[in-house]
């Protein structure tokens, strides 16, 4: 009879254990990291990063876009239209440096300035001018700015910002999962040990039952009863640990679970972990060097340091440059007069063209040198950060993978744990058949059993969590 109740009792946590399995209702990892990528505000957070490089870019492109501009100056003395100017004028910037502008110079009045050229000095500027000039030419700057200037800089700079974007993007989300990943397989271990505790606890109230028939049938002690007793009740405290446990790590993994109109997500008592990810495999030293190599070359912090390494280089290009004078020709072949209906004057591109030049230097360039002496130590510490900061990537990998080893191990180990362990129990429960034993001793077994499944339990758990640890700090992403 002894036999029958052991076997029934064990049928009865594989049919509970089997219950559980079944329903459709879970959730797993892929499907978790799914809807943290797509809905949580951390990682929609740094969707928007990528957005934002563009519009740097279009900010700086803005610096090229044609300019229209005008002004108008009018003075009106006792009636009389002393002077009107207009002047509208559009510029139109290239990306060699080289500016072209065209415009109208609209004169009108008694008081026109002698520049015009209108300007009557026997009548003392009481003669009434009307006149147009057009005029379309190129500024070129010769010494400072030819090579590159601010525009071109700032342009080129705006283009790694928008790789600096992509690699903070990355990183953000992996760091996002790496806190992510851990409440999930802390979910799933506290889900697998409340099954646990919860078999074990119906095992005990069953054994408690039968030991209390067969005390009343004269077939054992009342001291087992008192021993049954005490360790339902040892159980009933694990079980109401473990549900306290259960529920803490539920409401921790829905931190990380929205909606797509934001709403936080709570995840209800009926959904169930899937144990999809922890099955245990040997990283190859293949594999292990191709994630250095990855990581080394690749991770999001590692590219974050290069490229902060060629903006300062930008810098100091522009520093370089500014070392030089500022020497800028202006050259308009095309300029001409028009006045009401005449036509225009001849001599166009021959006689009518203006021709200038402006020059500027400081004469001991201290701005200019302190700032190129600046960005060169600028560059420096992010070349020394790079050299550290790679290093602290490829030993995060190597740390990972120690660990992801480890656990693997331990695994194995605690499987060969539990094995055992069931062997030890089942030939107690053999023993205290033939009575050989005592059910003090089977429940010593018995706790021995439960203490090595919960341990293989957190194991397997910790081994699935390093697992996407490891692929989460060598910069990629599942």
């Amino acid at each position: 009879m002894k036999i029958k109740f052991f076997v029934f009792c064990f049928l009865f946590s594989i049919f509970q254990f089997h219950a559980y399995s079944q329903d459709s209702s879970f959730l797993s990892f892929n499907k978790f990291y799914d809807l943290v990528l797509r809905n949580h505000p951390v990682a929609k957070q740094a969707g928007l990063l990528p957005e934002m490089a563009r519009n740097e870019i279009r900010t700086a492109r803005g610096s090229f876009d044609p300019v229209i501009q005008t002004g108008i100056d009018n003075k009106t003395t006792k009636g009389v239209n002393s002077y009107s100017y207009f002047e509208p004028q559009i510029k139109i910037p290239t990306l060699i440096g080289l500016d072209f502008k065209a415009g109208m110079d609209q004169s009108s009045g008694i008081s026109v300035s002698p520049e015009a050229g209108k300007f009557d000095p026997l009548t003392g500027g009481t003669q009434n001018v009307n006149y147009q000039l057009l005029y379309a030419g190129v500024n070129l700057p010769v010494l400072r700015g030819l090579i590159t200037d601010q525009r071109r800089i700032g342009l080129r700079q705006a283009e790694l910002l928008s790789q600096m974007n992509q690699a903070e993007q990355i990183k953000v989300v992996n760091k996002l999962f790496i806190s992510a990943s851990k409440e999930f397989w802390n979910w799933q271990s506290a889900y697998q040990k409340n099954i646990l505790m919860v078999k074990n606890f119906e095992l005990a109230s069953i054994r408690l039952n039968f030991i209390k028939n067969r005390i009343l049938g004269g077939e054992e002690k009342p001291i087992d009863s008192v021993e049954a007793w005490t360790e339902l009740k040892r159980r009933e405290v694990m079980l109401t640990e473990s549900n306290m446990d259960l529920l803490n790590a539920r409401i921790s993994l829905s931190n990380y679970l929205w909606d797509e109109q934001n709403n936080p997500i709570q995840i209800a008592d009926f959904v169930r972990p899937s144990s999809q990810g922890n099955e245990i495999m040997l990283l190859s030293k293949d594999s292990l060097a191709g994630l250095l190599a990855f990581a080394e070359n690749s991770h999001p912090e590692v590219r974050k340091l290069s490229l902060k390494i060629n903006h300062y280089q930008f810098d100091r290009k522009l520093a370089l440059e500014n070392l030089k004078p500022q020497l800028n020709l202006e050259y308009y072949p095309f300029q001409t007069y028009t006045n009401g209906s005449e036509d225009v004057v001849p001599g166009l591109f021959s006689k009518n063209y203006k021709f200038g030049m402006t020059f500027y230097s400081s004469l001991f360039l201290r701005k200019e040198r302190g700032k190129l002496q600046l960005t060169n130590l600028k560059i420096k510490d992010s070349e020394l950060e790079f050299q550290q900061g790679r290093r602290e990537v490829v030993n995060q990998v190597l740390l990972a993978y120690n660990e992801m080893d480890n656990f693997r191990q331990l695994v194995l180990i605690q499987r060969d744990l539990v094995i055992n362990a069931t062997l030890l129990r089942d030939a107690e429960e053999i023993r205290f058949e033939a009575g050989e034993s005592s059910l003090f001793l089977v429940n010593q077994r018995e706790r021995t059993l439960i203490e090595a499944q919960a341990k293989l339990v957190e194991l397997e758990a910790k081994y699935a969590q390093s697992k996407n640890n490891l692929q989460f700090v060598s910069g990629r992403s599942l």
